[in-house]
């Protein structure tokens, strides 16, 4: 019924809007306000003989500005359906409605900005694309969910001002349970982050993170650091992150780290690599190294075709994901 109701919103809005260009959103009539939306749909086949087929994202947003103000509102079904087989045989559907992100930013002056509401933490660079279909590999690296909280919910102030210096400055405040912690890796309601980012050239900057949050799943306090570098080139780029976790007593990823390279080899066709390499030393000890080997299919910029290899230390865990994901 819920999935029912975004599809008929969506349709009531683009029966009203002027035009409609696919990806783009609908614009509402004699305002500045956009409708659009996202979906994903992903496989999953491990060496273990385990089998996936999962409704990854099914999404309706909303964005828009006006002078100083604007803002961004996502709702949508995470894990709508999902379907199991081989080692695991099994059915879910689930048509809760969640909140992604919902925010709202003023631009106080050519410098400042302030951020208000549910956001995808500003640390490192992989977090900061918020969904698959702008992202190089399905996979998310296991930096950007091991190290610090994906979403925070709370305030940011970011300074940046590219006329008089290449560095931009940002402070994130959470003192307060998350908004919807449906999409959060880690359940939290205080998260404090302060950032600094330079920008070496066009193609090059960097980034570095310290954190802490409070874990409401095991009530301890925890910290971080992460340092981030990015280099784009017309026909390639490259990622690297790399940081670590504690808690008041010890490391509880003592390092996590990946490096990623793309290359366009058309302009429909990207090739991706990563090596990856992690430890937990909190509750299960693992440690170990990932090789993902990845190809994107983009024909348009709003439609992407996906599939990948992730070769792991744990061979049985050895798989092969596939996903396809479209903005409208």
């Amino acid at each position: 019924m819920r999935l029912f109701f975004l599809i008929l919103l969506f349709l009531n809005i683009n029966l009203a809007a002027d035009e409609y260009n696919f990806g783009e959103g609908i614009n509402i009539p004699h305002t500045p306000i956009y409708v659009g939306g996202y979906a994903t749909l992903d496989y999953v086949s491990r060496a273990d003989n385990y089998n996936r087929f999962r409704v990854d994202e099914l999404s309706i947003l909303s964005y828009g500005s006006n002078d100083r103000f604007s803002y961004m509102a996502d709702f949508g079904l995470r894990d709508s359906y999902i379907k199991e087989w081989g080692s695991d045989d099994s059915s879910t559907t689930d048509s809760t409605i969640s909140i992604e992100r919902l925010y709202i930013d003023y631009q106080v002056n050519d410098s400042i900005r302030v951020r208000a509401g549910k956001f995808n933490t500003p640390a490192g660079y992989w977090n900061m694309e918020p969904i698959n279909i702008f992202r190089e590999t399905s996979s998310i690296p296991y930096t950007a969910f091991l190290v610090f909280p994906r979403f925070t919910s709370g305030l940011e102030v970011k300074y940046a001002n590219s006329l008089y210096s290449d560095t931009e400055y940002s402070v994130v405040i959470q003192h307060n349970e998350d908004l919807d912690d449906t999409y959060n890796n880690i359940a939290i309601d205080k998260h404090y982050l302060a950032s600094i980012e330079h920008f070496f050239s066009d193609s090059l900057k960097s980034k570095a993170n310290i954190g802490y949050f409070f874990s409401t799943i095991d009530n301890r306090d925890y910290y971080y650091a992460l340092l981030a570098l990015s280099y784009e080139a017309p026909k390639y780029k490259i990622f690297a992150e790399a940081g670590s976790r504690r808690n008041e007593t010890e490391f509880s990823v003592p390092y996590s780290f990946y490096l990623q390279g793309s290359w366009h080899l058309t302009q429909e066709h990207d090739l991706v690599t990563r090596i990856e390499a992690y430890k937990i030393d909190e509750g299960a000890f693992r440690e170990e190294v990932v090789g993902v080997l990845g190809y994107t299919y983009r024909p348009v910029s709003p439609f992407t075709f996906k599939i990948e290899y992730r070769d792991h230390s744990y061979q049985n865990e050895n798989q092969i994901r596939t996903s396809v994901s479209v903005m409208f």
